[in-house]
């Protein structure tokens, strides 16, 4: 088990918002295409389930979720609607533009917002969130820049970590086992909101 800063704790506790990448953070970060019979490129993303879960409980625990992409795609769109996140942010290029709309649109704040990146493109956005987090295969800046580190790789369960030291912080995770346990659990269903080429 990690242990925790408590100044990790204090800023997980603040939370309202995890926002995540997502190739090389819910993906191992291979891109895989093929073409259909139509003779268009179509890309393929792998993802963990665990990683899944562990966006859910996030939600289920009244955090909300989403994504800030450089790239677009249907999978995307698929995913997120199926972890009932609140935000997809696609074709995004510079990243922290999503915070200022989040912001503006919604009266989310930097500091009770986390980013989890793992590149150079993700640097602006974590150097603006209260609560900036990286998975074990980042580049060195974006670790520079992290409060907590997962030791996992990006689709290899980083997302679950990092969701499951958010929630012992916050003093919910016994709670979520228990409604595992119990059959209480419920998959929460949030409409997406959906942000193309901020």
């Amino acid at each position: 088990m990690n242990t925790l800063s408590q100044e990790f704790i204090q800023k997980a506790r603040r939370l309202k918002l995890l926002l995540t990448d997502v190739d090389g953070v819910m993906t191992n970060g291979t891109l895989s295409f093929f073409t259909d019979e139509k003779g268009v490129a179509r890309e393929i993303k792998n993802f963990e389930s665990l990683d899944g879960m562990g966006l859910l409980f996030l939600a289920y625990c009244g955090i909300q979720t989403g994504i800030v992409s450089k790239g677009a795609s249907n999978t995307l769109e698929f995913w997120a609607k199926e972890l009932g996140m609140n935000y997809l942010f696609y074709n995004t290029s510079v990243k922290h533009h999503a915070l200022e709309f989040l912001q503006k649109e919604y009266g989310i704040l930097p500091e009770e917002t986390a980013f989890i990146g793992d590149d150079l493109i993700d640097l602006g956005l974590l150097s603006r969130v209260g609560l900036p987090l990286a998975v074990a295969n980042s580049v060195p800046e974006a670790k520079a820049l992290a409060l907590y580190t997962s030791p996992r790789h990006g689709g290899a369960a980083a997302v679950r970590d990092i969701a499951e030291q958010i929630l012992r912080a916050r003093g919910a995770w016994e709670q979520v086992v228990q409604d595992n346990i119990s059959g209480r659990f419920q998959n929460p269903k949030r409409p997406l909101r959906i942000v193309k080429g901020l």
